[in-house]
């Protein structure tokens, strides 16, 4: 028994590290990251907690380790051309020699970024304590966002060329259709919600599925629907859809039909 309980403990434990572990890591993802289903479930304020003060603490530990290398280069570089050059020195001459080689610091691409990161952290460890909201770290999201950005425009390419050029809208009623539902090809994905009603032929037919298929030597969305009954009650925006209109009007829905 006791070797169960502690088996049992052990493995709680290692679960618990795994956890804290991945929702660490998973914490320097962008925002909307976070948001998808299979990451929230890693997510915790505890984690982005540490990861805002790790930041914070670690970009403070690099700037002034990167003040110190700059510092003692320069005070050996332009500083001792200054210092040797005048016929006596201060301690106000080494002093100044040191803060302007601290503060040139500031003005290097190390030195800002090193900054920014401090403050980040700062504001990621802050704003999830007071809003809720779990940042992520810009040298992540932004070039995520990039990715991203380039990934849906040759998304968009792909489909340009697979959709060819621009064409009317084709109807093949119940009839003509292998399906047996009202189909209809357009170039232009309509982007209906799940359910939506059209109102075509002075009939109204709901949405079944949309999907991208070959059709005259391109491709086209084909929009298949199915009739309602004439007592079905129908719920939500209804679409007058007219084949000779670009952009079909969205009509009031009736209480029942």
């Amino acid at each position: 028994m006791a070797n169960d309980e502690l088996k049992r403990w052990a493995a709680e434990f290692v679960e618990r590290q795994k956890f804290a572990l991945v929702s660490f890591l998973v914490a320097f993802l962008p925002e909307h990251v976070k948001e998808w289903p299979r990451v929230e479930v890693w997510v915790s304020r505890p984690g982005v907690v540490l990861s805002g003060a790790v930041e914070t603490i670690t970009a403070a530990g690099l700037f002034f380790a990167g003040v110190i290398a700059y510092v003692t280069s320069f005070a050996r570089g332009p500083g001792w051309e200054f210092l040797s050059s005048r016929p006596t020195t201060t301690f106000f001459d080494w002093a100044g020699v040191g803060a302007l080689g601290f503060w040139s610091y500031f003005f290097t691409p190390s030195g800002m970024f090193f900054v920014y990161c401090l403050a980040e952290g700062m504001v990621r460890t802050f704003e999830v304590l007071l809003t809720g909201r779990k940042l992520g770290v810009a040298a992540i999201s932004i070039p995520w966002r990039l990715a991203e950005h380039l990934k849906a425009r040759s998304v968009r390419a792909r489909l340009a060329l697979l959709l060819g050029p621009a064409r009317p809208d084709e109807v093949v009623m119940p009839a003509q259709a292998r399906s047996g539902m009202l189909e209809i090809y357009t170039v232009e994905d309509k982007r209906w919600s799940e359910r939506q009603v059209l109102e075509y032929g002075e009939e109204f037919w709901m949405l079944a599925g949309t999907r991208l298929v070959p059709r005259s030597g391109h491709h086209a969305w084909r929009h298949s629907l199915q009739p309602l009954e004439a007592r079905e009650v129908i719920r939500g925006i209804i679409v007058r859809y007219d084949p000779a209109v670009t952009g079909p009007e969205p009509a009031q829905p009736p209480t029942a039909t």
